[in-house]
């Protein structure tokens, strides 16, 4: 009999220092240091470390996030997973837990999940204008029962509560559902069903669900979906509109993509979104959003990704047409090149809401150049005329 451990490290370190310059003239300096250790394996194969926070600088004041710091300990092909210490909840990526979380997996198509610690909010991207959150509770515990192994299903049902002192902030009651179906004879013929649903026991009504239908046939395919999110809890809201930004509650969202593969290089799609949402002025607004556009993919043989997109807003606060345009380019191992840039062109601004100055036109223009110095260094340098349209918010 034999017994084998060891001790592994795995991680970045990055440091950054970015000037920049607001309407007005007033400028600021940021220097901000990130360290992810991922997985650090302290006694392998069975207990491991995770980290990722910041440190930075900004006019004089200095600030630190963790956004996750917790031991992780797995069992043979994790049958057994326990967590402790600070991790992202999962049932939203932008809330941490400081607690713990176990998942057990059986051989009999399904597993448990249950987890409680003390909820709290972070915007880890810093990609979010008007990011708000709502006050968390002092405590947030539950648990959630799933698939496990089962071919081309996915489900669950799910439980949380969230708590401060005596009274209860949220009681969420979720399900979810997925079923994948593949040609047996044709691989490029598929279609794949989804959905999922929270319901607010404390407000009888549903908190956050979504329906999705993805369906390819051959060089055809379609996605279409229906969504409820929540701002304030600091769901993703894919940049799809630009008054999305300007959200202050709940968001119906409707919407639909084809696209069409013109060979292994060139696809075009067009796609239509429909939002309904509360503004921070208390008004519901509407939006809808006409994107045509066209993917190229030549990386195999040239490393390089691009996307060109012209869109036709209509909304009940603004209206606008713009076109957008993002590469992507290894020109070798170890140099690449990243663009993006989106114009925004005759914007109305009808009843004072939306965010953008009252101008005929605004862009936003994003270049980003990395080196790989040595295997495990790169340097990065990047310029960003950022006027707040909807690629980069």
């Amino acid at each position: 009999m034999q017994n084998a451990y060891s001790f592994g490290i795995d991680g970045s370190f990055s440091t950054s220092y970015e000037h920049s310059e607001e309407k007005g003239g007033d400028s600021e300096g940021t220097w901000e240091n990130t360290l992810i250790l991922d997985n650090v394996r302290l006694l392998n194969p069975y207990l491991g470390f995770n980290f990722h926070g910041t440190y930075s600088e900004e006019d004089g004041e200095s600030f630190t996030d963790i956004y996750s710091a917790y031991l992780e300990f797995s069992s043979f092909e994790r049958a057994l997973e326990i967590k402790l210490g600070r991790f992202s909840y999962l049932g939203n990526r932008f809330l941490t837990l400081d607690g713990a979380e176990a998942t057990v997996r059986t051989d009999y198509y399904f597993g448990a999940t249950v987890f409680g610690g003390v909820p709290e909010y972070f915007d880890s991207d810093d990609r979010h204008i008007n990011e708000s959150f709502r006050d968390t509770g002092d405590r947030l515990y539950g648990g959630r029962i799933f698939l496990n192994g089962v071919k081309n299903y996915t489900g669950y049902v799910s439980y949380s509560k969230e708590e401060d002192g005596d009274r209860t902030i949220q009681e969420l009651l979720g399900v979810g559902l997925g079923r994948r179906f593949v040609s047996l004879t044709d691989k490029t013929v598929f279609l794949s069903l989804d959905g999922k649903i929270d319901y607010d026991m404390e407000d009888d009504d549903i908190y956050r669900g979504m329906a999705r239908v993805y369906a390819r046939y051959k060089k055809l395919g379609l996605i279409a979906d229906v969504t409820r999110i929540r701002v304030e809890d600091g769901s993703d809201r894919l940049g799809e509109l630009i008054i999305t930004n300007f959200s202050s509650g709940k968001e119906d969202r409707y919407s639909y993509t084809v696209e069409y593969a013109i060979n292994d290089h060139y696809t075009v799609y067009q796609g239509t979104v429909h939002t309904v949402l509360l503004n921070n002025f208390g008004e519901w607004i509407t939006g809808d959003i006409y994107k045509f556009g066209a993917n190229v993919n030549h990386f195999k043989s040239h490393g390089l990704t691009s996307n060109f997109e012209i869109y036709i807003y209509d909304g009940s606060d603004s209206e606008a047409n713009g076109l957008s345009f993002a590469l992507d380019w290894s020109i070798t191992r170890e140099f690449r090149f990243s663009f993006e840039a989106e114009y925004v062109g005759r914007s109305e601004i009808i009843n004072g809401t939306a965010g953008m100055d009252k101008e005929d036109s605004i862009y936003s223009i994003y270049g980003e150049i990395e080196y790989d110095v040595i295997k495990d260094l790169t340097v990065g340098v990047y310029a960003e005329n950022n006027r707040e349209t909807r690629y980069l918010p």
